[in-house]
């Protein structure tokens, strides 16, 4: 498994719906998403810290983890098939004991970064999906392709 973050959130070009990038610049690559409207604009509003008046429902899930004792441990990108991806929620309960949730991955990237739990992604997702190879390079040459392909994926023209 290779740890992702959030790099941002985009729309595709063709019909406009919401990619959300996760990467690893030290591994070089990124995975687009396509989400739902309402889950990538959740998304991007906990991003820029915005505070709803009201919970919205991942605020509430969130606040009644907490309340029973869950902790989400890890969101894990567990498989690709047919154009779709699939994630599950490890959720670490008062006893110890470890679940595995079945979630969208939009829902778990949603979970992820209100408890600032980690992201992964299996190596095997990264190989069948449809992962954005950066060119091997050393040094200041990597910097200067990460933002190169960062640049390509949120420009608006």
């Amino acid at each position: 498994m290779v740890e992702v973050s959030v790099i941002g959130i985009t729309q595709d070009r063709m019909n406009g719906m919401p990619i959300i990038i996760l990467g690893n610049a030290r591994e070089r690559f990124a995975i687009p998403i396509w989400v739902g409207m309402w889950e990538a604009e959740l998304l991007e509003t906990e991003l820029l810290g915005a505070v709803p008046p009201r919970p919205f429902p991942y605020d509430l899930i969130r606040e009644l983890l907490a309340a029973f004792g869950g902790e989400i441990e890890r969101v894990v990108i567990n498989d690709f098939d047919k154009g779709i991806y699939f994630a599950v929620i490890e959720v670490k309960r008062p006893d110890g004991e470890v679940i595995r949730i079945d979630a969208r991955p939009s829902d778990a990237i949603n979970m992820a970064v209100r408890v600032g739990a980690p992201i992964y992604v299996e190596r095997e997702v990264i190989e069948k999906a449809s992962s954005i190879p950066l060119d091997r390079c050393e040094g200041e040459d990597c910097e200067e392709q990460w933002e190169k392909l960062i640049r390509e994926l949120f420009d608006e023209s």
